[in-house]
């Protein structure tokens, strides 16, 4: 462990900490205690044990820690427990025990306690290195299969619950082709973790752990090992005290015997009874330490939500996390190097850690131990990052909101001045074209892009160390590992003529890490031009709306969809089928496609399978059709539900308000029933920002939606989650106003624009997808999540720019006038709602004030609204719109020529 004040440096009598802005730091901090890394607390109770040992003249291993062991092993679960003198000899006797041959090949992460590293070699063994995710910190079954591969044929495994997070220990094993009988536990930080349901020591052959001073159960010095084997615990008690016989420790007991054997090699690695009886005394405070060690690590997770840059570990797998470590990780965005925040915390009386130095960049273990030849990415790309704060149970809830105060204040104004470019870019292929393509998008950051390496399977290019400045990552295999430790949010596809199965399975390697995958639309072509980023004008969103793209979605949505039945509504859509391929890339057991148009079905099947013979996860419905839905949602019992469907065409529906009204109200309502009976788990509605006080048809009947689907969360069982996302106008998407502008441009016709000064709030489909997942991941219920867009874009100088981009200077604009139930300006959340932050530093979530906005005063009103629809009754539709809905215009909006209907763009998602 290398630790960084753990007790903050003392300064001398009289010497004041430098400061900020002139103002020293003991005057901002007068009476502020200093913040410790960590404490050590013995409890009375202990106390009175280990003054009542030492009382009783026997001081090492004896009856206490017969007792210890028996206590332990209960409370983990398992059927012995082996009391010993630390956590590393509890490795290191394990491993002895496991009989491994000599020299061989142990499975360990990068990143861990050197100390584990030791314990492999002084066994006899050889550690093989084993890189981890950045996101969390901990190795992957894809990093394990990789070090696998590296050794040929590995014997043992180490598994680490960093941080007290647990670990998949049974899909680890499995990915290195191990039993679990050879898999031994390092839980130094893990007591009070579980997997799943089970708790850590009762998983694998051998768990050991730590009662170090700092860690969650503080004895001072000591460990255990738990197993259910009783050789394997015979064995560990012999070798803990030299190999003697088990019952050596009894030999000075009355009626105990002088003989004893000597039948395996063994170490002087005994726990005292003064340890054990210590240990026994602080067992029964635990449950209560880690209840407060918990509720720290959530006020800090709420305090640190609206920091950017400073990331807490992901989860990897379900489960009770042991909290031993609260670890933030110091991204780019913060604007402060890790080292430098270390320092300047220091300065304040804030002591911090750093867990741990990754074992490959330590002289002795890159002799001795075995590195896959990839090397390490994600061990490199975390070990800058890491920072660990204090996380005790006796640290105040003040001393946390100053911890997070500061590090809000140090990081302050700071995130976006050092913010990269653009989107971080994986371009894969390092041939001629690829080089090209970095190059270019390098020197033209309006862009967006901004390329961090390649991947390409030729190995002499691997071997290079830089090809025009930017690394070599990995081949093709390799792109989901790559994109994960180097946060990369673009993959772009750079290679002539590469096969469509393989274009596939880097897609979807690259899309299940979160990023989004784009290509050159003609590599032949783009060979022949100077300038190969020509072909990515499309991409230039900054220049386009004032603003970098963002990438919004997370690997940890994967725990949301993997394994799950999903349903998406409106999957054949420009939105839905991106729906469609991101969720697809995160493993749902499952993917059904609902559409009432079964041409834009086919189109996604061959689209996400490559064949269109998968007619059962096709579904032709229309959401209206009320026992049809029913009926869907019980053959195919969804777990979680994408509505996409839906009337988006603002004029049109103005004309047609009872089409609406029976798509956007009633078939979401068809929808939020069905998933209420039927136990679905997950419920998102797509909505616009029209639905902010609603004044279009569109707007009113999207409104009508959320609130439907605010009721289906009043009414659903526990468990279920409802909630709902707005979108702005989607650039790219089907009918949307590009594509509208690109056609008016090509035909040489001028471009048609509502009113000079008409704006709007415009996202890319890539953020809309992201937008639509996090929610889906990060919804509690009820909520109305909204992508802070910055700011809205008037429309002529959007139309302006992008015709610049089509090499169109001087654009023709023709101003029609704006149309019945359009906005001037659109807002993005209601008079009547308040928005707040939410765990995304670029979602916010909408919450009612109004209590005309409870769906329950609301829901009883519908019937009125439906029955007029199916009458097509548009003035009643309205008229009840109105009531509905204070604020919306009963009257009938006068008709405009029909030429007007096609001429600027629709408002479509």
């Amino acid at each position: 462990m290398t630790v960084h004040r753990v007790r903050p440096r003392q300064q001398p009598a009289g010497h004041a900490r430098p400061g900020v802005d002139g103002v020293s730091l003991a005057a901002v901090h007068a009476g502020e205690p200093d913040v410790p890394f960590a404490m050590t607390r013995i409890s009375p109770e202990a106390r009175r044990a280990a003054q009542r040992v030492l009382a009783s003249g026997w001081v090492t291993t004896g009856p206490e820690t017969e007792l210890f062991e028996h206590e332990f092993a209960a409370y983990v679960g398992a059927g012995h427990a082996v009391a010993v003198s630390s956590c590393t000899a509890a490795l290191e006797l394990a491993l002895r025990a496991l009989r491994l041959p000599p020299g061989g090949a142990v499975l360990i992460p990068d990143v861990t306690f050197c100390g584990a590293a030791q314990a492999v070699l002084h066994a006899g063994l050889r550690p093989v290195l084993v890189d981890v995710d950045p996101r969390t910190a901990m190795v992957t079954p894809a990093t394990v299969a990789r070090a696998a591969r590296a050794c040929g044929c590995p014997h043992a495994l180490m598994v680490l619950h960093y941080a007290g997070a647990p670990a998949p220990v049974a899909e680890l094993a499995a990915a290195a082709r191990l039993p679990l009988e050879y898999v031994v536990e390092d839980a130094a930080h893990a007591l009070g973790a579980s997997v799943g349901d089970r708790p850590v020591g009762s998983l694998s052959r051998a768990t050991c752990f730590s009662f170090y001073a700092t860690k969650n159960l503080p004895i001072g010095e000591g460990g255990m090992v738990t197993t259910d084997d009783a050789l394997l615990a015979a064995r560990i008690r012999r070798a803990r005290l030299h190999g003697m016989s088990t019952d050596a420790w009894r030999r000075n007991l009355p009626g105990g015997h002088w003989r004893y054997t000597v039948e395996d090699a063994g170490l002087k690695a005994n726990m005292t009874d003064v340890q054990a009886a210590i240990g026994r005394a602080q067992l029964g405070h635990l449950d209560d330490w880690q209840r407060r060690r918990q509720a720290l690590a959530e006020r800090y997770d709420t305090a640190l939500a609206t920091v950017p840059g400073l990331e807490p570990l992901d989860a990897l797998t379900p489960g009770r996390h042991a909290r031993h470590l609260y670890v933030a990780r110091v991204l780019d965005e913060y604007g402060t190097s890790r080292d430098e925040l270390i320092d300047r915390l220091g300065e304040r009386g804030i002591g911090t850690s750093v867990h741990f130095v990754p074992l490959h960049r330590m002289p002795y273990f890159r002799r001795v131990a075995v590195i896959p030849p990839d090397g390490l990415p994600g061990a490199d790309a975390l070990f800058p990052q890491l920072l660990s704060l204090p996380l005790h149970p006796w640290l105040t809830d003040h001393a946390v909101d100053r911890i997070c105060g500061e590090l809000a204040r140090l990081g302050a104004g700071r995130g976006e001045a050092h913010r990269p470019a653009g989107l971080r870019t994986l371009v894969v292929g390092a041939g001629e074209a690829g080089q090209a393509l970095a190059r270019d998008l390098a020197r033209t950051p309006q862009f967006g892009l901004a390329p961090v390496g390649f991947l390409d399977d030729d190995p002499v290019k691997r071997r290079t160390a830089l090809i025009g400045n930017l690394p070599v990552l990995g081949e093709l295999g390799d792109a989901r590992a790559a994109a994960l430790a180097h946060r990369i949010e673009v993959v772009v596809v750079a290679i002539p003529g590469l096969d469509r199965d393989r274009f596939r399975r880097v897609a979807r390697a690259a899309e299940a890490t979160g990023a989004s995958v784009r290509y050159l639309p003609s590599f032949v072509a783009a060979l022949r031009r100077d300038v190969v980023g020509s072909d990515m004008r499309a991409l230039d969103v900054h220049e386009l709306i004032g603003r970098s793209e963002m990438h919004v979605v997370s690997p940890e949505t994967r725990s949301t969809i993997a394994g799950r039945r999903v349903l998406v509504t409106g999957a054949g859509g420009s939105i839905g089928s991106e729906l469609c391929h991101q969720i697809r890339a995160f493993g749902p057991s499952r993917l059904f496609l609902l559409d009432h148009d079964e041409s834009n079905l086919h189109r996604l099947q061959l689209e996400l399978y490559g064949d269109a013979l998968r007619s059962d996860d096709i579904v032709i419905s229309d959401i209206r059709d009320r026992p049809r839905i029913d009926q869907v949602f019980r053959d195919l019992r969804p777990e979680v539900v994408v509505h996409a469907a839906a009337h988006k065409h603002l004029p049109l529906l103005e004309r047609h308000p009872c089409e609406g009204v029976k798509s956007n109200v009633r078939g979401t309502d068809n929808l939020v029933r069905a998933a209420v009976a039927t136990g679905t788990e997950r419920f998102v509605l797509i909505s616009t920002d029209k639905a902010a006080d609603p004044v279009s048809v569109l707007g009113a009947t999207k409104r009508l939606a959320e609130l439907i689907v605010r009721g289906g969360q009043d009414g659903a069982r526990s468990g279920t989650v409802f909630a709902a996302v707005r979108f702005g106008n989607v650039l790219g998407s089907r009918g949307s106003l590009l594509s509208v502008v690109a056609e008016q441009l090509g035909a040489g016709s001028p471009v048609t624009v509502t009113h000079p000064d008409v704006t709007r709030f415009f996202m890319t489909v890539e953020e809309a997808v992201g937008l639509v997942l996090e929610a889906m991941r990060m919804a509690r219920g009820g909520e109305v999540f909204v992508l802070d867009m910055s700011g809205p874009v008037r429309i002529v100088d959007l139309v302006r720019k992008f015709a610049r981009s089509m090499n169109v200077p001087d654009v023709d604009i023709r101003f029609t006038g704006l149309r019945p139930g359009e906005k001037l300006n659109e807002t993005l959340f209601a008079a009547q709602e308040h928005h707040t932050r939410t765990a995304h530093p670029r979602i916010l979530a909408a919450t009612p004030t109004a209590h005309e906005d409870r769906p329950s005063a609301l829901t009883h009103r519908l019937s009125a609204l439906y029955a007029a629809a199916e009458r097509n009754d548009g003035g009643e539709v309205r008229r009840v719109l109105a009531e509905l809905l204070p604020g919306f215009p009963a009257a009938e909006p006068r008709q405009q020529p029909l030429s007007v209907m096609a001429d600027p763009y629709p408002d479509d998602f």
